[in-house]
């Protein structure tokens, strides 16, 4: 199972995402602003759920700086609208998939789950 950072600034959705994905063995952590985001290690998760939007912030920088230090970690997007400037940035700064709320987490597993597979197919 992954090492996975979800970075959300809904506390709830948050929570839900990583009861979720612990019930399915993958370790989680948190961070709620975009502060607390760009003070972790990007080499520690091979997979990062990402809010475009964190309160006033958009997620844009802690999103190039992933790319930059670990070119291979899976960042996926969560975002309320799923197709407007700030998903087409997120595109051109290497996002690897989008999710847009709300979801299920069903489909929230199935999405990672498919996405280290095609990375371990690389």
């Amino acid at each position: 199972m992954e090492r996975i950072l979800i970075v959300e600034d809904e506390h709830e959705v948050a929570e839900t995402m990583a009861v979720a994905l612990r019930r399915r063995g993958h370790q989680v952590d948190l961070a709620h602003t975009l502060a607390q985001a760009m003070k972790t290690s990007a080499n520690d998760y091979p997979v990062i759920l990402l809010d475009i939007l964190l309160g006033t912030e958009k997620s844009f920088p802690f999103l190039k700086k992933i790319k930059e230090d670990n070119p291979s970690a899976i960042v996926i997007m969560v975002t309320a609208y799923d197709e407007d400037e700030n998903v087409r940035e997120a595109k051109r700064l290497g996002a690897d998939a989008f999710l847009t709320k709300p979801f299920m987490t069903e489909y929230l597993e199935n999405l990672i789950i498919s996405k280290i597979n095609s990375l371990k197919k690389k």
